[in-house]
């Protein structure tokens, strides 16, 4: 029990074990959904992505050049 109102900050017992029990549910919760997209299950398509990294990189570059003259 001390550990557990050592970890929360809280001293009282059932407080300190309801915040210990909902953090661990939060954890297991962002765990299953991370495994789901390193798994492949889950994905985004981020429409564009691709393009504007390559045109971030030209202006970038052009800039770059720029700076240099």
């Amino acid at each position: 029990m001390e550990e557990i109102t050592r970890l929360t900050g809280i001293t009282k017992k059932g407080p300190a074990i309801r915040k210990l029990l909902a953090d661990t549910l939060t954890m297991q919760r962002r765990a299953e959904i991370a495994a789901k997209f390193v798994s492949g299950e889950w994905s985004a398509e981020l429409e564009g992505y691709e393009a504007a990294q390559v045109a971030d990189r030209q202006h970038s570059t052009t800039l770059a050049e720029q700076w240099r003259d």
